[in-house]
């Protein structure tokens, strides 16, 4: 199965009578090929967006602090 993320710019004019979204996604598959519109959140909408926006802690941070967490508890070697 492989996905790309599209413009519905770049799709023709029919579809984009359909796709009231700015982008796809599109899906292949087993030759099924399936284009999924997706939505946009505004901070409104979805308030945990932008949560740690000026926060200095990045995943990279997160996952090592969770590892060293298992290994001192013992749960990892």
């Amino acid at each position: 199965m492989s996905e790309v993320i599209l413009d519905v710019q770049a799709l023709p004019e029919a579809l984009l009578e359909m796709i009231t979204t700015k982008r796809v996604k599109l899906r292949q598959d087993n030759g099924v090929i399936s284009l999924i519109p997706l939505r946009e959140y505004t901070q409104e909408e979805c308030p945990l967006l932008g949560i740690a926006k000026d926060s200095p802690l990045t995943v990279e941070k997160f996952l090592a602090m969770t590892r060293e967490d298992r290994i001192l508890e013992g749960l990892d070697s």
